[in-house]
C-alpha cells in the first residue's frame, strides 16, 4: 500500500526565502510504520498498573534489533519532511520519546499527547522543537512535571554550568545544520546535575528501573552541546536472579548500530575510554506519573539526596576502544561484534560525525 507524504521543496525555501508550493511524494507504508504495532499496544494496555520500569520494557520489547536512524522524526512537511512518528526505526531520543509516550499515556493512543509534551513548546512545528538537550528538553520537561532529576538522589552529583551567549552561537560550527532564526536559538545559562565517571559506575546499584540516563561529554568553549546521548533503564531479562544488573536499552551507533540492551554497569565504565571528546558522566531522570491512574501505580523508592561531591574530577587513562560489544554473539548484554570505531558519538539532534 502507498501513502501519499506532503513534502515542501525546503532546500530551496531555505536558499531563497520564498515560498514553496508543495509536491507530493508518494512513500510506501507498511502497517508498523507510522503506528504501533498491535502487539505493542496489547501489551502496554495490559501492563498498564505495573511499575514503571516493567512498562518501559514491555512498550519497548518489541523494538530491539530495529536500526538506528540519525534524525528519526520531523514534522511532516517543511524543513523536515520526515514522519512525526514512527515505529520502524529510531535515534536515541526519538526511541525514549516514543516508549515514553506509550508508558506515560493512560493508553497508548493518546502517546502522540505525551511524545509532542516532550519534544514541542508549542505547536508541533520546527521552530517549537526542543532541539537542544540542555537548554531546552530536559529542564523543560522537568518544569513541565514530565520528568524528575533525581541524579543526587543516586550519587554523589556535581554541577556543570554553561552561559550560551549570542557569540557562542556564531562560532560553533555546526549551527548551519540548524535551520532556526537567530531569535528562537536559547540563551543563558544552563545548568546540570551529573554524576562524574567514577561516582556514575558507583551509583549503578541504586538508578532504578525506569530512570533515562543522560550521557554528558566535557564542556567546549564554543559548543552548546555536552549532551550526546539518552538511554532507559529495564529490568534484567525475565528468568534472571533477583540481584541480576539492570539493562540499558537505547538506540545507538555502537555495535550494529540498532535498538540492543547493555548491562548498566557495563555502559558507566566504558564512558572512561572515549580520547576525542571525552566523557563528563551521567545525568539521572525519573519519568512522572501522569493522570489519575497515579493512585494505581507503585513508584521507585529513593534514598535521600546524597551530599554533593567535592574536589577534583577523578582523573583516568583511556583504554582503546576494542569493538563494541553485541547482546546477540553470547555473552548476556555484553558479548563482542565489530562495531563502530573508538571515535563515533552521536549527538542528539545532529547527523552522525566522528568526534572532533
Amino acid at each position: 500500500m502507498l501513502w501519499l507524504w506532503l513534502m515542501l521543496e525546503a532546500g530551496a525555501a531555505r536558499a531563497t526565502g520564498d515560498a514553496v508550493a508543495p509536491t507530493f511524494v508518494a512513500v510506501e507504508r507498511g502497517p508498523e510504520r507510522w503506528t504501533p504495532q498491535a502487539d505493542v499496544i496489547a501489551r502496554v494496555r495490559d501492563a498498564r498498573t505495573r511499575p514503571l520500569g516493567e512498562r518501559l520494557e514491555l512498550a519497548s520489547r518489541s523494538f530491539l534489533g530495529l536500526p538506528y536512524l540519525n534524525d528519526a522524526a520531523g514534522e511532516g512537511l517543511g524543513v523536515d519532511p520526515d514522519p512525526p512518528s514512527r515505529y520502524d526505526a529510531f535515534d536515541c531520543l526519538t526511541f525514549v520519546e516514543e516508549v515514553l509516550g506509550l508508558t506515560l499515556a493512560g493508553d497508548p493512543l493518546y502517546a502522540p499527547a505525551v511524545r509532542d509534551a516532550l519534544r514541542y513548546a508549542g505547536a508541533p512545528a520546527y521552530d517549537h522543537r526542543r532541539h537542544f538537550m540542555e537548554a531546552q528538553w530536559i529542564p523543560d520537561a522537568i518544569r513541565n512535571g514530565l520528568l524528575e532529576d533525581i541524579t543526587a538522589r543516586v550519587g554523589h552529583a556535581r554541577d556543570l554550568r554553561k552561559d550560551v551567549t549570542p557569540e557562542v552561537w556564531k562560532r560553533w560550527r555546526r549551527r548551519g545544520l540548524f535551520t532556526l532564526p537567530d531569535s528562537v536559538l536559547p540563551l543563558g545559562e544552563w545548568a546540570l546535575s551529573y554524576l562524574d565517571l567514577a561516582e556514575a559506575v558507583e551509583a549503578v546499584p541504586r538508578i532504578p528501573a525506569g530512570a533515562l540516563v543522560i550521557t554528558l561529554r566535557e564542556e567546549r568553549a564554543w559548543s552548546p552541546v555536552v549532551v550526546t546521548h539518552i538511554s532507559m533503564v529495564v529490568p534484567a531479562p525475565e528468568g534472571s536472579a533477583p540481584d541480576a544488573e539492570l539493562r540499558m536499552r537505547h538506540a545507538t551507533r555502537m555495535g550494529r548500530q540498532t535498538v540492543r540492551d547493555d548491562r548498566l554497569g557495563w555502559y558507566a565504565a566504558h564512558l572512561r575510554d572515549y580520547v576525542n571528546w571525552p566523557a563528563l558522566g551521567i545525568t539521572v531522570l525519573l519519568p512522572r506519573e501522569q493522570g489519575p491512574r497515579i493512585s494505581a501505580l507503585r513508584m521507585p523508592v529513593l534514598p535521600e539526596p546524597f551530599a554533593r561531591a567535592e574536589g577534583a574530577l577523578p582523573a583516568f587513562v583511556p583504554r582503546p576502544i576494542a569493538p563494541f560489544p553485541d547482546p546477540e554473539a553470547g555473552t548476556p548484554g555484553t558479548a563482542g561484534t565489530a562495531g563502530a570505531a573508538a571515535g563515533a558519538v552521536e549527538v542528539l539532534g545532529l547527523p552522525p560525525t566522528e568526534e572532533p
